[in-house]
């Protein structure tokens, strides 16, 4: 950790020292950066984290002076890029990231209920069927649910919920809007009826999609493909991964592409992600601004090829 410090100390110095860097500028209107959110010791200490667990990961500390690899660029982008306030993040204002144009044909799943508090809707309130009990406010913070509910399982799933709205999520290592969230639990339909469903993950960098990935987290082990641009499998892939096996292809590639171009429009990088629902709807699931924290693991060639088609635009 002592060697993240040093990292995170010297790499900040050089970043407030760059002629017309971050440091000499105001976030855009509506938007928020690291370096806005964090106080000037919680900025080296959240620094210092996300170093550690970077090297922890690849073995070296990223370069967010002169990033190169797409890794890079979104470690750095954490702390100095402009983030979109309150809804990036926030699973309950997903859909105003939808442009008005698209509504008639693209929409997220129906919310069934929503809460900053126990407990949780009683049988007579909720249709029966399956549905997602989820945290609005931070990843993997969700569970599968079936009403009516039992008596018996109340109880475990109010501690579950409790403990997701007790979680103060992604501020110890940079996404601090995470944080910035009011903590909600919320009820959404399943709209895959039971079904796995098969997340399409569109990589949108400067108004070019730099690649399509195709994840099964349901699967074990997990499963995904690198499409390219016309749903063709990409040449690099992951070969300790599986591919996902016999996904449902969406019904309009093109809508997908195009929907996923007009929602990352107004931002220098977006992955998109949708989902087919059992009637073969498409549905986006959420917008992301920081893939897997900047942890995920891809071919050196691939981390560079996408590094070189995003560019961070000074705002």
């Amino acid at each position: 950790m002592q060697a993240a410090h040093a990292e995170a100390v010297r790499q900040l110095a050089a970043i407030m020292a760059e002629v017309d860097g971050p440091f000499s500028r105001d976030p855009k209107p509506g938007h928020r950066r690291g370096i806005d959110a964090y106080k000037s010791t919680n900025l080296v200490r959240a620094l210092t984290n996300a170093m550690f667990g970077y090297h922890d990961r690849f073995g070296v500390f990223p370069d967010m002076v002169t990033p190169k690899t797409f890794n890079e660029k979104i470690f750095r982008f954490k702390f100095t890029g402009n983030v979109k306030v309150p809804e990036t993040g926030n699973k309950l204002l997903t859909e105003r990231f939808i442009p008005e144009a698209l509504r008639g044909r693209l929409r997220c799943p129906p919310l069934i209920w929503h809460s900053d508090r126990l407990p949780l809707p009683r049988n007579d309130r909720i249709a029966p069927g399956r549905y997602y009990l989820k945290a609005n406010h931070g990843s993997g913070l969700f569970k599968a649910v079936r009403y009516p509910l039992e008596d018996a399982e109340r109880p475990a799933l109010a501690a579950q919920a409790l403990q997701w709205l007790d979680q103060v999520y992604g501020i110890q290592d940079g996404e601090w809007w995470y944080a910035s969230i009011p903590r909600r639990l919320m009820l959404e339909a399943d709209v895959c009826h039971g079904q796995p469903s098969v997340s399409w993950n569109v990589y949108v960098m400067n108004g070019r999609i730099g690649c399509i990935e195709l994840f099964d987290k349901n699967a074990e082990p997990m499963q995904v493909t690198w499409l390219d641009a016309d749903f063709q499998p990409d040449a690099l892939q992951m070969d300790a991964l599986a591919r996902v096996a016999n996904p449902v292809l969406p019904a309009d590639p093109e809508f997908m592409k195009s929907a996923a171009l007009a929602i990352a429009a107004p931002y220098d990088f977006a992955r998109v992600d949708f989902f087919i629902g059992a009637d073969g709807t498409l549905y986006l699931g959420e917008v992301t601004f920081s893939p897997s924290n900047a942890l995920s693991r891809r071919p050196a060639a691939m981390e560079q090829r996408m590094g070189a088609l995003l560019q961070f635009n000074p705002a």
